[in-house]
């Protein structure tokens, strides 16, 4: 009984950061249309030249990517259900990759950038804490998921 609460609630956590990934490329989609119009209010011409195509480049490149990080989420979330190994193992990759995420973003852009982005930092708050609850999840399920097959 126990093993099988175990086994949903890390199932349903990670239904959850899968729709959450799903939701944040929707979001990197719709928010790379608006890149150009935010760029040419703060830029003079030269920098939006230079800048804009990168910009617009990583948010797409971002949407493009989180779409197999949330399918490939939502997918192991049926095989933890079950127990089974793999998905045990695709989840805790996931919810690695996405914990990485804010963790590089505070060492390379610090602290401070955070403060005047709130949008950013909400994003940020976000991924964090589903990833968090992804990970611990998978980690308070792992003594329910099926053994390794004993080899003949």
């Amino acid at each position: 009984m126990i093993r099988s609460h175990r086994l949903a609630f890390a199932a349903r956590m990670l239904t959850a950061g899968g729709a959450f990934l799903a939701a944040a490329a929707l979001f990197h989609f719709f928010a790379a249309s608006h890149i150009p119009l935010i760029l040419r209010k703060t830029l003079d011409a030269k920098a939006f030249a230079f800048l804009e195509p990168i910009v617009s480049f990583t948010f797409i490149l971002n949407a493009v990517l989180l779409l197999p990080l949330a399918f490939s989420t939502l997918y192991c979330a049926t095989g933890v259900r079950r127990g089974e190994r793999w998905a045990w193992w695709i989840g805790i990759a996931n919810a690695l990759a996405v914990l990485a995420l804010p963790c590089v973003l505070v060492s390379s852009m610090g602290f401070g950038y955070f403060a005047g982005a709130p949008l950013f930092l909400a994003g940020a708050l976000s991924v964090t804490a589903a990833a968090l609850l992804m990970l611990l999840s998978l980690l308070w399920a792992r003594k329910a998921i099926a053994p390794r097959d004993p080899k003949p």
